[in-house]
C-alpha cells in the first residue's frame, strides 16, 4: 500500500506536477502516471499495473490521470482561456478508496461545485459499475448535458478519513479532471486559497473546536 505523503512532500510533489504538466500531456495522454517530487516512477493505461510498479519502487508517490486533450484547463466540456493568468491550479492531495483499490491523487478544489466528481474512466478503474437497469442523472453545463450516477467513496485528506458522495460521470468528456466539491468536504474543513503563494490550507473543523 502506498504511503500518504506528508504536507511538505505534497507541496513538493505538486510543484513537480505543475512544472512538468506539459511534458505529461505531450507524452502520456490518457495514462495513469505515478510520480513524486523526484520525477516519474511508472506509467500505464492500467491503474492496477501502475500501482503495482509504483509500490514496488518503495517510494512515496501520487497518481495522476493525464487528460487526452491539451492547451487549456478543461472542466467537463467547458474550456476557459484568459488573456493573462497565474499559471497555477488549486489542486490538493486526496486519497480515494473503493474496496481493495486506493490511490493518492490530486483533485481540483472547486468551491463552485456542489458535488465532487470523478470521470468515467477513473470510476471504472476504481471498480464502480452500474447496477442492472440503473438510471443515470443529467447535469446541465455550458458545454451541454452530461450523464452521471451518484456513488459514495472513502476520502482521506491530511490524515482525516470520511465518506463523501461523488458524481461518477457516464459521459466521456475527453477530460479526466477530478473535482473536489463542497458536499461533505467543505463541512469537514475550513479551506483557504492563497493563490499568490500557490498554496491551499485545509483546517479540520474539529481541531478548531478543541
Amino acid at each position: 500500500m502506498s504511503t500518504t505523503p506528508s504536507q511538505n512532500e505534497s507541496r513538493e510533489m505538486l510543484k513537480w506536477l505543475n512544472r512538468n504538466r506539459q511534458m505529461l500531456l505531450d507524452s502520456y495522454k490518457n495514462q495513469y502516471v505515478a510520480y513524486n517530487a523526484n520525477g516519474l516512477i511508472a506509467h500505464s493505461d492500467n491503474l492496477r499495473q501502475v500501482l503495482e510498479l509504483a509500490e514496488a519502487s518503495g517510494e512515496t508517490f501520487a497518481i495522476y490521470l493525464v487528460p487526452r486533450r491539451t492547451a487549456s484547463i478543461q472542466i467537463l466540456q467547458i474550456r476557459f482561456r484568459a488573456v493573462a493568468r497565474h499559471d497555477w491550479q488549486p489542486n490538493y492531495y486526496v486519497k480515494l478508496k473503493h474496496r481493495d483499490i486506493n490511490i493518492n491523487t490530486t483533485m481540483l478544489v472547486d468551491s463552485g461545485a456542489e458535488l465532487s466528481l470523478i470521470s468515467l474512466k477513473v470510476g471504472q478503474d476504481l471498480g464502480y459499475a452500474l447496477a442492472d437497469a440503473e438510471s443515470t442523472l443529467l447535469a446541465e453545463t455550458i458545454g451541454g448535458r452530461v450523464e452521471y450516477v451518484l456513488r459514495n467513496i472513502e476520502m482521506t485528506i491530511d490524515g482525516h478519513t470520511f465518506i463523501a458522495p461523488v458524481a461518477w460521470l457516464q459521459t466521456d468528456t475527453g477530460g479526466e479532471q477530478l473535482l473536489l466539491g463542497r458536499e461533505i468536504v467543505f463541512d469537514k474543513f475550513n479551506i483557504e486559497f492563497r493563490q499568490a503563494e500557490e498554496q491551499i490550507i485545509f483546517t479540520w473543523r474539529e481541531d478548531l473546536n478543541s
